[in-house]
């Protein structure tokens, strides 16, 4: 039972991370680091294991830059 539910949040945290790094490593690693949005594809593959076991951090720094940009 408690196995099921670990294994559950397990993937829709797992989920939600590469949902989210589809989108962020389009868009949002050039909005952190300016080097790392000149960055070939080949690089972006390469940081997507990290953007997706460290999304909601990426996502809080993402969405930071934003407002102060406005």
């Amino acid at each position: 039972m408690f196995s099921d539910m670990a294994l559950a949040a397990t993937a829709g945290y797992a989920t939600a991370g590469a949902v989210f790094a589809v989108s962020f490593l389009w868009r949002g690693v050039a909005a952190l680091d300016s080097a790392a949005g000149r960055g070939s594809w080949g690089f972006r593959l390469l940081i997507a294991p990290g953007v997706t076991a460290l999304w909601p951090l990426l996502l809080w720094k993402w969405w930071a830059a934003q407002r102060r940009k406005a």
